[in-house]
């Protein structure tokens, strides 16, 4: 379940209920291991491409998919530090940080984050994500931790997040 960018979610209403899933299993004799992922630059890393591909997956109307091809394509940037101007350059990628939108489209482009492991438990909160799986040894925790990072990897490299 998604917690970032939401009313009444936060921080600690995802911590919440990621512990009581936790204790639930524990005490049921269970043991849980995690996998912690933070996709760093997630932001500016986001494929314009295959948003609006989500978008389209999504049945978004076509002047709608339109409007937010419009609205991502030929975008710029420059930095200014210390007065100092950079020059310009092209935004292929991401989505613009601190616009209204910006954690909308990011929402959309990782709701499917989830279905590339759909048999252990994901918890999102913005670009941090927590996926949980229990099992009755260690053993049995590391083989699906490793299922579970092979699942990611292959996400990330479909969706050029890496």
């Amino acid at each position: 379940m998604q917690s970032g960018f939401r009313a009444n979610h936060s921080c600690q209403t995802a911590l919440t209920a990621l512990i009581d899933k936790w204790l639930k299993a524990i005490d049921d004799g269970d043991l849980v291991g995690a996998v912690f992922l933070d996709l760093a630059k997630a932001f500016d890393l986001l494929n314009h491409e295959l948003l609006i591909q989500k978008l389209n997956k999504y049945k978004l109307a076509y002047t709608s998919l339109r409007w937010f091809t419009s609205y991502l394509a030929d975008r710029y940037q420059k930095v200014s530090i210390s007065n100092t101007l950079s020059d310009v350059q092209k935004q292929k990628t991401g989505v613009p940080q601190g616009s209204v939108l910006g954690p909308v489209l990011f929402l959309i482009f990782i709701n499917d984050l989830p279905l590339s492991n759909p048999n252990h438990n994901t918890d999102l909160f913005a670009d941090d994500s927590t996926i949980s799986v229990i099992g009755q040894n260690k053993s049995c925790i590391s083989q699906k931790l490793n299922t579970v990072l092979q699942d990611i990897f292959r996400w990330c490299d479909d969706n050029k997040m890496a």
